[in-house]
């Protein structure tokens, strides 16, 4: 439909009629068209004001394709390309159109638009107005578009770091959580620092990106941060942090070292200790089993089945007793992973246990799946028998 024609669907029409003539469209024409395309805008008449400035790129870009007689050359029709996307007049109307789309709340196609403008002026600074609108919701979508034309392979991702740091410190709190959440996307290491900066920040939400943004930076330095906001006052931060850092240490190709978790198993913070002691012995290290032992006594439901998890995965038999007795605990989740981690941890005396669960039809089919599942893994590690 017209009225969401983006820049590339514009071109490409004008591209198939070849040589038409159409009107010119000089800087009277470009000036006319700004202004009709203001007031509509003023009026909230978004798709009006749209066909006006698309009718006007049309026509002014027709007019530099006549003067340049239309070429077919590869050579010319490239610097043809690189006339059109850097034309004064043309940038004129895509700045005035990024605008709009942010009054309209079309991010995505301002961001078009925006990639647009820097292909024909990198150094183009049209988007810091915005970032100094009155409108707070002006000020995050231009945030918004920074983020999504950001190119981490842009020589000018440099300059878009910086813009995006100076909105970190925004009178909003939507604006800067927006702010973090597109310096997180470029998983730059240098936007640790910045990022950083804003995990002390008044507002959970921003905290919370903060979170997501560290967690995007596949960088050790990450660790510690991420570990501190597992200790956060707010429970969706603290989550957040928690199973992030989980993702971190289960990837295959894990940068995460265990040093930085074991230094964390008698943080003061019960919330530190149970995360860093899970995390420890996801990367199967035996420090974490005497705090996970200690967790499992735990009176908060949450801690004691990440507790019961992270034991199965710590790859030491000294918790199997506890993993053994787990198996008939009232708490269905609770059953669940202590026959997981008996699985994992290949532990034969609980052969038959696990095999009756297996069949059993009053236990529900979760269970009954994690014991057959469990049984086939101890199963593999048994000497095959061989009969005459």
């Amino acid at each position: 439909m017209k009225g969401f024609m983006n820049k590339s669907f514009w071109r490409a029409a004008l591209v198939a009629c070849g040589a038409m003539s159409l009107a010119a469209c000089g800087n009277k024409e470009t000036k006319d068209a700004l202004d009709k395309a203001d007031d509509l805008e003023k009026q909230q008449q978004f798709a009006d004001a749209n066909t006006i400035l698309v009718d006007a790129l049309q026509s002014r870009e027709a007019k530099i394709r006549d003067a340049a007689g239309n070429p077919t050359d590869p050579a010319a029709l490239d610097a043809l390309k690189k006339k059109i996307a850097s034309d004064s007049e043309i940038l004129r109307m895509e700045r005035a159109w990024v605008g709009l789309y942010l009054h309209w709340n079309r991010t995505d196609m301002a961001a078009s638009v925006y990639g647009d403008i820097l292909a024909g002026n990198p150094d183009d600074t049209s988007m810091n107005d915005f970032l100094h609108d009155a409108d707070k919701d002006i000020r995050k979508r231009a945030v918004e578009v920074l983020g999504l034309a950001a190119d981490p392979k842009s020589p000018n991702l440099d300059k878009t770091v910086s813009t995006l740091v100076s909105a970190t410190k925004d009178s909003d709190p939507t604006v800067r959580a927006a702010a973090i959440d597109a310096l997180g996307a470029t998983k730059d290491p240098r936007v640790f620092q910045p990022v950083l900066d804003e995990l002390k920040d008044s507002d959970w939400n921003v905290r919370f990106e903060v979170v997501d943004a560290l967690s995007e930076i596949k960088d050790e330095r990450v660790i510690a941060p991420l570990l501190d906001a597992a200790g956060d006052s707010d429970k969706s931060v603290r989550t957040s942090a928690h199973d992030n850092l989980e993702s971190i240490v289960s990837a295959q190709d894990t940068f995460a070292k265990p040093d930085d978790f074991a230094a964390r198993l008698n943080d003061p913070n019960p919330d530190i200790e149970m995360t860093a002691a899970e995390c420890l012995g996801l990367l199967r290290d035996a420090r974490a089993v005497p705090v996970l032992m200690k967790l499992l006594a735990s009176s908060d439901p949450e801690v004691k089945l990440n507790a019961v998890k992270g034991l199965g995965e710590a790859g030491d038999r000294s918790a199997l007793p506890m993993l053994r007795q787990l198996l008939n605990d009232p708490d269905l989740n609770m059953r669940g992973w202590s026959i997981i981690g008996l699985g994992k941890l290949k532990d034969e005396d609980s052969l038959m246990d696990l095999e009756h669960i297996a069949t059993d039809d009053s236990q529900p089919t979760s269970i009954r799946q994690a014991a057959a599942a469990s049984v086939e893994e101890i199963r593999s590690t048994l000497p095959q028998m061989i009969t005459p």
